[in-house]
């Protein structure tokens, strides 16, 4: 019973080609420098931009109580002027308004940047690292 189209299907002549077993790469996308530099380049630039918006709140800060204090006579006076209350409060003084009431139509990032500015460093006592920092790089650092 053989059949007379039947063909059996054999490698070609000379053989297979070459299998490249061996181990390969990957192409690369970045060169490892590139990215490298392009990390240094972001933080170099974070560290100074923060740096920067520190120093405008606390300046920011720091006017806004140098207000406060050039108008404090002005309302101390103000508390005797024809007998007049400045503060029409229960006792005839200043209660400090709760935070929802003083940030109640403003944004949260303003309540947070003012909630938050007691967590700065500004008067802290010296850290652990500053033995540890130049001073050519610390009078950058509040």
């Amino acid at each position: 019973m053989a059949e007379s189209g039947f063909r059996q299907d054999m490698p070609p002549s000379g053989g297979y080609r070459k299998f490249n077993y061996g181990r390969t790469f990957p192409k690369l996308v970045w060169r490892p420098g590139v990215v490298v530099a392009a990390v240094f380049g972001a933080s170099v630039y974070g560290a100074f931009d923060s740096i920067a918006k520190k120093k405008a709140r606390v300046t920011e800060k720091f006017e806004d109580v140098d207000i406060t204090n050039a108008m404090q006579p002005f309302l101390t006076a103000e508390r005797t002027w024809y007998g007049e209350p400045v503060y029409f409060t229960l006792g005839d003084k200043w209660w400090d308004p709760m935070q929802s009431e003083v940030f109640a139509h403003s944004h949260k990032d303003l309540f947070f940047k003012e909630h938050f500015w007691r967590h700065h460093s500004e008067y802290a006592a010296p850290k652990f690292y500053d033995k540890w920092i130049p001073e050519s790089i610390g009078k950058y650092f509040w």
